[in-house]
């Protein structure tokens, strides 16, 4: 019904393309908008409104229109030819061009764009977060690791309150990096919120630059454009600790195994105790 619906409002031929993370994605062409759409269909609420506003700022030219269906949630965007670039081979030169990538994003969008922006301690966060990953095959991990950073909490609580907030891409990695007539440019923003601008870091230093040259490369190209705080080493595990629960939340509801186990890794390094980005 809803493609359907879709089809007759944009006067479309759209048909499914595949699934992502609980997310519908059609293509077709569109008389209304005369060219080919690309559409995203959300079942929560945060992630619309998320992917909505962003590209209605960053990419005025790409964004379309929006639309609410029942209980579905619609993003319309012009498509694009957009090529992967996760076969590349991670150089200093890539590295630095990836951290100016993000410390743009974070400089443009930062003040101008509304997302989710919890005012909770993040001590707060990290028990809400453990609390919902009960009846989970990840809790017992979860809860000993929020008993072994309870020490941590009045400093981390009281640093990450002071530090800078911007409006985080939230799954800032090379799969949501996309070459567009020639330039490289980021893809979906519905897990974007506010937070740290190392919080955008932590998937991608972990995961996909863990060489410390690399790392600095990539610094070195974000600071260009924008300033950046190391945290504290209390801080750095906690705000880990924050990433783990969110995969393994993700873990719980999606199948396919999008993030393998990294979130169990990320718990196993704090409860080793070097959770700290290593410059």
């Amino acid at each position: 019904m809803l493609i359907d619906f879709l089809n007759d409002y944009y006067q479309a031929d759209l048909k499914t393309i595949h699934d992502v993370a609980g997310n519908q994605h059609l293509v077709g062409n569109s008389k209304v908008f005369h060219g080919p759409l690309f559409v995203k269909i959300f079942k929560e609420k945060a992630m619309f409104y998320a992917e909505q506003h962003v590209n209605q700022f960053y990419y005025p030219e790409v964004y379309l229109d929006s639309v609410i269906f029942e209980d579905n949630y619609v993003v319309t965007l012009r498509d694009r030819e957009l090529s992967d670039i996760d076969t590349r081979e991670m150089t200093d030169e890539l590295a630095y061009k990836y951290g100016r990538l993000l410390g743009n994003f974070h400089a443009k969008v930062t003040g101008n764009v509304s997302v989710e922006d919890t005012r909770l301690p993040l001590s707060h966060q990290l028990m809400n977060r453990v609390n919902q990953l009960k009846e989970s095959l990840y809790y017992n991990d979860a809860k000993e690791v929020l008993e072994l950073l309870k020490s941590d909490f009045d400093k981390s609580d009281l640093e990450y309150d002071q530090l800078p907030k911007v409006v985080l891409h939230g799954d800032f990695s090379v799969r949501n990096i996309m070459e567009c007539e020639g330039q490289d440019i980021l893809i979906d923003f519905e897990r974007s919120h506010i937070g740290t601008s190392y919080q955008d870091f932590i998937k991608f230093f972990y995961n996909e630059v863990r060489d410390i040259n690399l790392r600095n490369q990539f610094l070195k190209g974000y600071e260009e454009i924008f300033q950046f705080e190391v945290p504290s080493n209390e801080l750095q595990r906690c705000l880990l600790f924050l990433c783990a629960l969110d995969i393994s939340r993700y873990n719980v509801s999606h199948s396919g195994g999008k993030f393998g186990d990294m979130a169990s890794n990320m718990i196993a390094t704090i409860k080793k105790g070097d959770a700290v980005l290593e410059l």
